[in-house]
């Protein structure tokens, strides 16, 4: 099983385009893997996991081949992980020869995004089809068993985090992003699930800020993790992956991999791909 993680910032991106704080100063002087656009990765080469307004960069610059993207899951319908108009341009005149439709997934919230962003779908085909993620429901494409779970952030809509799970090879990861920490239904449904968790991705936007109510900062995305190794519902060799990084976390790319090493833990970066 492989992931991809093409964007790993928060939604300003970082460094965000309007900002001259030392974080963002730093990011722009420094290059490299502190340059974070927003928020999307990758399942093997078919199932994405959101859609930001950063796809084209994600395309043409670090290469996502969305020819073989079948699968769209939406976590909430934040433009930083979900840009509906992108969808518009899924049909013709824009789009040749793609003769399969994108199946996307998502709370009724992000049903809605399309509706307001894509008017006139309904009047010709769009090039997609819109089902819903209902939580704690296990959905089957493909390959895959994929489980929406409530997350911890926008109180003004349906947010969801993800298990998915590669049947053929056996392996599961859980997908975090935008979440405090864990909602008791969610806790509870992870303490259940009958497989082990191979890869666990966790929110740590916040940084040296300690949250734990709509994001995670460092502290409470090991806190998380401590959990979930405390239940046994990880493989002995899970891989740890802190993700979502914002500048007001305070924490560039080379610090943080020192504290997160110390915590047996990986940074994501952009473009950064990990098979296990």
């Amino acid at each position: 099983m492989k992931i991809t993680y093409y964007g790993t910032a928060a939604g300003e991106g970082w460094p965000c385009i309007f900002c001259n704080c030392e974080m963002c100063e730093t990011a722009r002087r420094l290059g490299g893997r502190n340059i974070r656009t927003r928020s999307q990765s990758l399942i093997n080469e078919d199932l994405l996991l959101d859609f930001p307004a950063d796809n084209m960069l994600h395309a043409n610059i670090y290469g996502l081949d969305f020819k073989k993207v079948d699968y769209l899951f939406v976590t909430h319908n934040h433009s930083d992980h979900f840009y509906a108009m992108d969808l518009e341009i899924l049909r013709e005149p824009y789009t040749h020869g793609r003769t399969r439709n994108l199946n996307v997934y998502g709370s009724l919230d992000v049903k809605k995004q399309i509706d307001d962003n894509v008017p006139k779908a309904k009047d010709r085909d769009p090039g997609y089809v819109f089902n819903r993620a209902v939580p704690f429901e296990t959905i089957c494409v493909g390959d895959y068993e994929v489980v929406p779970l409530l997350a911890k952030h926008d109180r003004h809509q349906e947010c969801l985090i993800y298990i998915v799970r590669s049947v053929k090879e056996d392996k599961a990861v859980l997908y975090c992003h935008d979440t405090g920490t864990f909602p008791d239904q969610t806790f509870e449904y992870i303490k259940n699930y009958p497989h082990k968790l191979n890869l666990v991705s966790l929110d740590c936007t916040q940084g040296e800020i300690k949250d734990g109510d709509n994001h995670m900062g460092f502290v409470d995305a090991v806190g998380e993790k401590n959990r979930l190794k405390t239940l046994g519902v990880c493989a002995d060799d899970c891989i740890f992956v802190l993700n979502h990084f914002s500048h007001n976390g305070r924490i560039l790319y080379d610090r943080l991999v020192e504290m997160a090493e110390k915590e047996d833990m990986l940074v994501s970066y952009d473009g950064m791909a990990i098979k296990f």
